[in-house]
C-alpha cells in the first residue's frame, strides 16, 4: 500500500484498512493523492466516508457541507431562512448568530409568517443528485422535541427511485415525489454528533438504489457487468454484494446472488468462506465483523487473513504436539486434523531447545521444581500423569487446556484461595500476588525467571519463535518509538504548511526578497505540475503516467534510461514535455513510478491526437533497446490517467525495422508494443520531426546522445552514466574512485525516489554489500562418477534459509557443470542453512545442511547417497494414496533405519532432511517450491558463465570447513569415491527399509 495506485478508483489496492480515513494523508499533493477518486460508495465502520464529492480530501466534503446551507431556497426570505436554520438546529446545534436571533420564541414567530408553506431544506440535493429533504411550515413549529429536527419528507426523481410501498400518499413538489420518512422506512437515528451523521448516512444507506446506474443495453450485455432482475438498470460486477443496495429488489444483496458471481469471479472480488462455503465482498474481509461465522475453535475465516491460511496449511512442526491447528478435513466419513493418528509420530518436542539452561538426558524437559523453585530436568515419563511437579503446573497441560492455541495463550497453574486458577502469563511477575504461597513471584528475581521467559515465547502461536520475550517486547518498544519519532517531524512539517495552505491552495508558499535593505518581501507560491496560477488554483491539463518496469534477468545489473515523452501528430511531432527516469532493476525492481506529462498550449488543442512514446537505452554505452508508444484515446478528458507495463527486451533482441521511404533523414522502426501496427521515424543526429525533415542543431555534450527536441527549442539530452544537466555538461561527483570495492561499479541514486544512500554499487560475481565489501559464500561441488547428468550440463542449486520453526526461505540459483570434470562453483551472497542441488527436474542431492554465514567457502564430493528420493520410492501404496494429513504422520519411518542413513526425501509439496534427534532418527520437513522460477531461464542457460576451477583446486585443504552431518562431511582432504563394494552395502540397507515398510504395510492392511 505505500506506493501508488494503478487505478483511477483505487480498486487495484481495495481493502478494508485502506477505506480508514486515518489511513492516509491526503494534504501533501502528491500522484498518489491528486489522481484518484473517493467514491461515495466508500464506507469504513458503518459510515459513508465520501458522500458529496469524489475527492479524497475530507476538507472539501467540509467546505460542501458548508456550502449546502449558504443559500436559501429561492421562495425564502433571508430571515425566514435564518429562522429555519436556528429552530431547526441543522447543521450545527449552538450555533452563535442564534443567541441572540431566536430569543423569546422569535424564530417561531418569523417561520409562522415569513415561511412558505413547504420547503426543501437544505436548497439542494443531499444525495445522488436529485434526492431533497422536505419541511412544511406547520412541520417545523410543532416539533417540540430537543435535538435537531428530522425532515419531514423526502423527494426525489421518480424515474430514478422505484419499488417502494405503494399503499401510501405520495406529493408531488417541484418535479419530485415526496415521502413520509416513515414511508420508506428511515428510521431517525440522531446520535448526538453532527446532522450528517444522524441523518445523511442513513438516505445513503436506505436509498443507495437511487444512484444514477447505467441502463444501456449495450453496456449491460457485458460479462463484468450484473443485470438487476425485472430491471433494465445493471452494475459493475464488483458492486454486488458490497453492502450496498444498487438494484431495486435488492437482488444485489441476496446471498444466492453474490454465490453466483463469486462462481465466475475473475477479479478476486469476493472472499469464499471456508466454513459455510458462502461467499462475502472483499470489503467485508478483515473489517472487524465477523461475516463468515466462527467454526467450532471460534475461529472466523475473513477476521484474519493470515490465520486462515495457518488453519488450512499442514506443517511438519505442529503435527501431533497436542493442540489442533488445521481445521478438520473429512477421510472416509472421519474427521482428521494434525492430532488424529498419532501413534507412529515421535516425542520430537521433546530436547529441541537449543541453548537449553541446564543440559539434561535424552527425554527430558527442563522446568522449575514445584517443590524445590529450582531448575530441573524431568523425565517424560513423568508429564502428563496428573500430579504436578513443576511450578505453573506446564508439565499438565490438562490443568489449563487450550482449545485454540490461535487466540489463547498458555497459563500459569497456581491455587488461589485453595482453588485451582489458570492464570494469564501476563500477570506472571507482574509485581502483585495473586497466588497463594506467591507461587506467581517468588522467582521473579532469580535464574529461574529466564526460564519462564523462554516457556512464554511458547505461546507465541503464529510463528512458534525461540525468540526470548523481554527481546520481543524491548525489540517492539524501540520500534514504535522511531515511528513515532518519524511521525512526529512529519506532522510537524505539515502543520507549517498547512498555515498557508489556503493562499497557495495545493502549492508551498515561499518569502521572496525584493530588497535586503527596506525588508521588502513578496508571498509566492510553488505550485506541483498539476496546478498552476499565482495562487495554484487552477488544475493542469496533464497526462497522468504510472508505469511498472521488467527487465530480463541478464539485465538486471544493466543501467537504463527511459525518455517518456508527450508528443502529437503534427508534421514537426513536437514533444510538449519529457521526463527521463533512471532505472536500475536490481534496486527498482518493484517501484511503480509516477509521471506528470504536460500540454505545451493552454488549453490543449482539442483537434490534435496526443500520444505518449518512450524511448529505452542503456545508461552506460547509450545503447537503444527500443521505444513504445501509448496512444491517447480520450482526448476529451482533461485529465487522461494512464497505467503502462514496459517490458525492456534483452539485450540481444533484433530492433525490428520497417520500410517508410518518408524517413528520409532517420530509419524506420516498429514499436515494442504494437510491432505489426505501429512505426516511427527514428531521425538521426541533427534532424527532427515526423519523418527526420527538419534540421535541428544539437546543443548536447559531445559524449551524449540527442533524442529530440522539446518545444521549448531544447535538445532532449540522453546522459551518459557520469553527467546530468539538462545537455549533459556537468559531471556526476557522488561516485569516487573508492565509493564501490573489489571492482564494484557505481550508480547515482534514483531521482525520482527519496534515499539516505546518493549511490548504489553493482557488485561483480563473488561480492555483495553496499559497497561490494563483502565475499559472497562460495560453494565448491564435484560428483562421484556413478551420478548421470543432463544432457543440457546446468544444475539448479537451492538454498533454505529457516528463521523460526515454521518461517523458511527458498531461492535458487543456476550454475553450469565445468568441463575439464563433472563439477560446480555457486555463489550465493545470503546466509542459509540447506542447499540442494537439482540435476534434473526433481532429482535432488543434499549438497550443505549446516548453517553457512557470510564469506565461507565449502568444497564437497556429492555421492549419490545424498540423494533425495521420492515417497514413491520408499512408501507402499497404501500410504502414498492416503492425504498428505495421514500420510505425514509416517514420515519418520524411513529415517528412523539407522543403516540406511538416508539424507533426505521430498513429497509434492515438502523436503525432509532425516537427522539425528537424541537417540533417534527424524524427519525435519519444511515446504518446498518444486517449481520455483528462473526468469528466462531459456536465454539465462545460453548466457551462463562458466565457473570452474583447475582440477588441483578440488583437492585444496585450504578450502575446507567442519562436518556437516553425522553421515557426510565437506572435504578436508581429497574426497574419496564409492567403491563397487561401498554401494553394494547401501542397496543392501535399502533393501531392508523396503521389506521393512512392506511389512508395516501389511499390518496396516491387516488391521484394517
Amino acid at each position: 500500500m505505500g506506493t501508488s495506485f494503478e487505478c483511477l478508483d483505487r480498486s487495484d489496492q481495495y481493502t478494508s484498512m485502506s477505506l480508514n480515513p486515518s489511513y492516509h494523508d491526503y494534504h501533501v499533493p502528491t500522484f498518489r493523492n491528486e489522481d484518484v477518486i473517493c467514491s461515495w460508495r466508500e464506507h469504513y465502520m458503518n459510515k459513508f466516508i465520501y458522500p458529496f464529492t469524489s475527492s479524497c480530501r475530507s476538507q472539501r466534503t467540509q467546505i460542501i457541507k458548508q456550502a449546502m446551507f449558504s443559500s436559501s431556497d429561492v421562495t425564502m426570505s433571508h430571515d425566514c431562512f435564518l429562522a429555519i436554520k436556528c429552530h431547526s438546529k441543522i447543521p450545527i446545534d449552538n450555533n452563535p448568530v442564534c443567541l441572540n436571533f431566536c430569543q423569546n420564541e422569535t424564530c417561531i414567530d418569523i417561520i409562522k409568517s415569513t415561511c412558505p408553506g413547504m420547503f426543501y431544506y437544505p436548497s439542494v440535493p443531499i444525495a445522488f443528485g436529485h434526492i431533497y429533504f422536505a419541511y412544511t411550515n406547520e412541520y417545523i413549529v410543532k416539533w417540540k422535541n430537543e435535538g435537531q429536527i428530522p425532515s419531514e419528507y423526502i423527494c426525489y426523481n421518480e424515474q430514478l427511485c422505484r419499488e417502494f410501498y405503494s399503499n401510501v400518499t405520495l406529493l408531488s413538489f417541484r418535479g419530485t415525489i415526496c415521502r413520509r420518512r416513515e414511508d420508506f422506512p428511515i428510521p431517525v437515528d440522531f446520535n448526538g454528533i453532527g446532522w450528517y451523521s444522524s441523518y445523511i448516512k442513513l438516505v445513503y444507506s436506505h436509498l443507495s438504489h437511487c444512484n444514477r446506474m447505467v441502463h444501456n443495453s449495450v453496456v449491460c450485455n457485458n460479462f463484468i457487468m450484473y443485470q438487476c432482475k425485472n430491471s433494465s438498470k445493471c452494475l459493475p460486477n464488483s458492486y454486488v454484494g458490497d453492502d450496498i443496495r444498487d438494484c431495486d429488489y435488492e437482488d444485489d444483496k441476496e446471498q444466492s446472488t453474490i454465490n453466483e458471481q463469486c462462481l465466475i469471479d475473475q477479479s478476486n472480488t469476493f472472499f469464499k468462506c471456508q466454513t459455510n462455503n458462502k461467499c462475502i465482498h472483499r470489503n467485508q474481509v478483515e473489517n472487524n465483523i465477523c461475516d463468515c461465522g466462527v467454526d467450532e475453535y471460534d475461529i472466523c475465516d475473513d477476521a484474519d487473513l493470515e490465520l486462515f491460511g495457518n488453519r488450512r496449511q499442514i506443517k511438519i512442526s505442529t503435527i501431533c504436539d497436542g493442540f489442533v491447528d488445521i481445521l478438520p478435513i473429512t477421510i472416509n466419513g472421519r474427521n482428521q486434523t494434525d492430532e488424529t493418528d498419532c501413534e507412529k509420530w515421535s516425542s520430537d518436542e521433546v530436547d529441541c531447545d537449543p541453548t537449553p539452561l541446564i543440559k539434561c538426558p535424552p527425554y527430558h524437559h527442563i522446568c522449575v521444581s514445584q517443590n524445590t523453585g529450582k531448575l530441573i530436568c524431568l523425565p517424560i515419563e513423568r508429564a502428563n500423569n496428573g500430579i504436578i511437579d513443576c511450578l505453573g503446573g506446564i508439565e499438565e497441560p490438562t490443568l489449563c487446556p487450550i482449545k485454540n492455541r490461535f487466540k489463547e495463550t498458555r497459563k500459569f497453574y497456581c491455587k488461589i484461595r485453595d482453588s485451582g486458577t489458570c492464570l494469564s502469563l501476563q500477570y506472571v511477575c507482574d509485581g502483585i500476588k495473586h497466588c497463594d504461597n506467591d507461587d506467581d513471584e517468588k522467582f521473579c528475581k532469580s535464574v529461574m525467571s529466564d526460564f519462564f521467559r523462554k516457556y512464554s515465547t511458547m505461546s507465541d502461536t503464529k510463528e512458534n519463535s525461540d525468540t526470548n520475550f523481554y527481546d520481543i517486547v524491548e525489540s517492539k518498544s524501540i520500534d514504535v518509538q522511531l515511528k513515532k519519532s518519524a511521525s512526529n517531524e512529519i506532522i510537524a512539517d505539515l502543520l507549517k504548511i498547512s498555515e498557508y495552505e489556503s493562499y497557495c491552495h495545493r502549492g508551498l508558499p515561499v518569502q521572496v526578497l525584493l530588497d535586503s535593505q527596506k525588508n521588502l518581501t513578496r508571498k509566492v507560491c510553488f505550485c506541483p505540475p498539476s496546478y498552476y496560477g499565482d495562487r495554484c488554483q487552477y488544475q493542469n491539463q496533464r497526462v497522468s503516467l504510472t508505469l511498472e518496469i521488467n527487465a530480463p534477468s541478464k539485465s538486471r545489473q544493466t543501467f537504463f534510461v527511459l525518455v517518456i515523452s508527450l508528443i502529437d501528430d503534427s508534421v514537426e511531432r513536437i514533444v510538449h514535455s519529457y521526463e527521463q527516469l533512471s532505472y536500475l532493476p536490481i534496486r527498482d525492481e518493484y517501484v511503480k513510478f509516477n509521471v506528470y506529462l504536460l500540454y505545451c498550449t493552454r488549453p490543449k488543442i482539442s483537434t490534435n491526437q496526443y500520444a505518449v512514446h518512450i524511448d529505452i537505452y542503456e545508461t552506460a554505452t547509450l545503447h537503444y533497446r527500443g521505444s513504445l508508444l501509448i496512444p491517447l484515446k480520450f482526448p476529451f478528458l482533461p485529465v487522461e490517467r494512464i497505467t503502462v507495463q514496459i517490458d525492456i527486451p534483452h539485450k540481444d533482441d533484433i530492433i525490428q525495422t520497417c520500410n517508410n521511404e518518408q524517413c528520409v533523414h532517420g530509419e524506420c522502426i516498429r514499436y515494442l508494443n504494437e510491432p505489426k501496427v505501429t512505426s516511427f521515424c527514428r531521425c538521426k543526429t541533427g534532424w527532427i520531426g515526423r519523418y527526420c525533415t527538419i534540421p535541428d542543431m544539437c546543443s548536447c555534450s559531445p559524449d551524449s546522445l540527442c533524442s529530440d527536441i522539446a518545444a521549448n527549442n531544447r535538445s532532449v539530452c540522453v546522459c551518459p552514466l557520469n553527467k546530468f544537466g539538462s545537455r549533459c555538461l556537468l559531471t556526476k561527483t557522488v561516485c569516487q574512485h573508492d565509493s564501490c570495492l573489489n571492482e564494484g561499479v557505481c550508480i547515482p541514486s534514483n531521482e525520482h525516489r527519496a534515499s539516505h544512500q546518493p549511490y548504489v554499487c553493482i557488485c561483480r560475481k563473488g561480492f555483495h554489500g553496499k559497497r561490494c565489501e563483502i565475499s559472497d559464500n562460495k560453494i565448491i561441488l564435484s560428483f562421484h562418477n556413478n551420478i548421470n547428468f543432463p544432457s543440457q550440463l546446468t544444475i539448479l542449486v537451492h538454498f533454505i534459509s529457516f528463521f523460526n520453526r515454521t518461517l523458511h526461505t527458498h531461492n535458487a540459483n543456476l550454475a553450469k557443470l565445468c568441463e575439464n570434470k563433472p563439477s560446480i562453483i555457486s555463489y550465493w551472497s545470503d546466509p542459509f542453512h540447506v542447499a540442494f542441488v537439482e540435476l534434473s527436474m526433481s532429482q535432488y542431492y543434499l549438497a550443505v545442511n549446516k548453517n553457512v554465514e557470510n564469506s565461507s567457502t565449502i568444497v564437497r564430493t556429492i555421492n549419490p547417497s545424498d540423494r533425495c528420493r521420492f515417497i514413491y520410492e520408499i512408501f507402499c501404496v497404501n500410504i502414498i494414496q492416503m492425504q498428505l494429513i495421514q500420510r505425514i504422520k509416517y514420515y519418520h519411518l524411513p529415517c528412523r533405519n539407522h543403516s540406511l542413513k538416508l539424507s533426505c526425501f521430498y513429497d509434492e509439496t515438502h523436503m525432509c532432511l532425516c537427522q539425528d534427534s537424541g537417540d533417534q532418527r527424524l524427519a525435519n520437513c519444511f515446504g518446498f517450491n518444486h517449481q520455483i522460477e528462473i526468469d528466462d531461464l531459456t536465454l539465462f542457460l545460453n548466457q551462463l558463465e562458466h565457473d570452474c576451477l583447475e582440477d588441483s583446486s578440488f583437492n585444496s585443504s585450504t578450502l575446507s570447513t567442519s562436518p556437516f552431518t553425522s553421515t557426510s562431511s565437506i572435504s578436508t582432504v581429497p574426497p574419496t569415491t564409492l567403491t563397487d563394494s561401498g554401494i553394494s552395502s547401501i542397496y543392501v540397507c535399502e533393501y531392508f527399509l523396503y521389506l521393512f515398510i512392506w511389512l508395516f504395510c501389511l499390518h496396516i492392511n491387516y488391521t484394517k
